[in-house]
């Protein structure tokens, strides 16, 4: 998933000399990004030098400083790429150049991250590290460090090093309307719109909750579902509106989840995908339910043409494609094929790259007596996903189902819509 990137990536015109090490170190606010990189050279041949490398920034870049230590040289910004021109060098010259920027930071719940460093000719010593402020919390795909820094060092020789960070606020507001749609070619006085019941187990704090409809009906409130019963009523158009205002907190708390039975959610194994999760776990030193997410993360290619199709399993791994929902169900199989309780969550999430919420499926895992939240669509296997995952309801359900017996099904069609606001403090 795109978002807003670190390059350390040094497109080179770098002649007759070898980089040295490469130490970046980035600090992040809520409202700005600042950027340090310190270049090390070392000069293999007496000549003139003319050296550039791309800031590879989505927000405009704010040049800070750009400089070149105890050496005379031009230096210039141009179309997010910077270039210094050195005389006068000497072989075995060392130099070392300051790149120090900063970009403004418009986006409000959730960041991404990139973090680039390519290989060169010639092995080096190279670092990373990120902070951010109290407010904020980074998580990792490789899980070097989460909480509110992060750092990485190595040796960089024939392979470029590359991570991916997630910044989530650690708590934040929502205000979410979902609005269902009946519509009918006949005039209907009976009719019961069924919606599931969001919300239900999933630890959120709900600040507000309620619902309204045209016309006018009568609100059920059952176990897994809100039943909305429109009686002696003669009309075309029927509109049910849920309104919330909810709190997010990241999603690792021991105290989340705590009402959901894991032996609810074993199902009936398959023998076939049991022997294959057993494989994909025997080749793989990381905790089961780790390697099952990882491997099924590379396998499966997502596409969008798939939304909405149902498969079995078997099917998705057949073809190898699929959507988040594709990804959660095969995950769930495979975890109840070697009796670990898994959970498919529905929901929404926030796509950066799209700057909108979005329908999604995740899971839940019954690890060490503690619901472990995992997404394996987006290559989350930390346990902690973004305040911007909102949980709706367990299970694959229909966001709306309705009955009626007084026209045919084929006389009506149902509309869901969906508005999430981000509440800033």
């Amino acid at each position: 998933m795109r978002g807003l990137y670190i390059f350390l990536f040094f497109c080179t015109m770098v002649f007759g000399y070898s980089i040295q090490s490469i130490d970046a170190k980035i600090k992040i606010s809520s409202k700005e990004k600042y950027v340090r990189h310190t270049i090390d050279l070392i000069a293999d041949a007496q000549k003139q030098m003319r050296f550039s490398y791309p800031l590879s920034e989505e927000a405009e870049i704010i040049p800070l400083l750009f400089s070149i230590k105890d050496k005379r040289y031009q230096v210039y910004l141009k179309n997010k790429r910077v270039y210094f021109n050195i005389p006068n060098l000497k072989k075995g010259e060392r130099l070392r150049m300051i790149i120090y920027y900063k970009t403004l930071n418009n986006q409000q719940f959730l960041q991404t991250q990139r973090l680039f460093i390519p290989h060169f000719k010639n092995a080096f010593n190279a670092s990373v590290s990120v902070e951010v402020d109290k407010d904020w919390e980074i998580f990792s795909h490789n899980a070097f460090l989460k909480g509110q820094k992060y750092t990485w060092q190595g040796k960089i020789h024939t392979k470029d090093f590359q991570d991916y960070l997630w910044l989530s606020l650690r708590e934040a507001n929502f205000k979410i309307d979902v609005t269902n749609y009946v519509y009918s070619t006949q005039n209907i006085s009976r009719i019961n719109l069924v919606m599931p019941k969001y919300f239900k187990d999933s630890g959120l704090k709900i600040k507000k909750l309620n619902f309204t409809s045209t016309p006018q009906a009568k609100i059920i409130q059952n176990t897994n579902n809100t039943m909305i019963a429109f009686r002696d009523i003669k009309a075309r158009d029927f509109k049910v509106e849920m309104h919330a205002e909810i709190s997010s907190t990241l999603s690792e708390s021991r105290k989340q989840y705590q009402n959901l039975d894991p032996k609810n959610f074993l199902g009936t194994p398959k023998k076939h995908l049991g022997l294959l999760a057993k494989e994909i776990i025997a080749k793989s030193k990381e905790p089961s339910y780790i390697a099952l997410a990882k491997w099924l993360h590379s396998r499966i290619r997502y596409d969008e043409s798939y939304m909405g199709k149902h498969m079995s399993s078997e099917q998705v791994l057949a073809s190898n494609v699929g959507v988040c929902e594709h990804y959660a169900q095969v995950y769930a199989d495979m975890l109840n094929a070697i009796n670990i309780p898994a959970v498919f969550i529905t929901g929404v999430g926030f796509n950066p790259f799209k700057r909108a919420f979005e329908y999604h499926a995740w899971n839940l895992v019954y690890i060490d007596s503690t619901w472990i939240p995992i997404d394996v669509t987006w290559g989350l296997f930390d346990g902690i996903l973004p305040v911007s995952h909102i949980f709706f309801y367990v299970g694959y359900q229909p966001l709306l189902m309705y009955e009626t017996y007084e026209v045919n099904i084929s006389s009506t069609h149902s509309e869901t819509k969906q508005d999430i606001k981000f509440i800033p403090k």
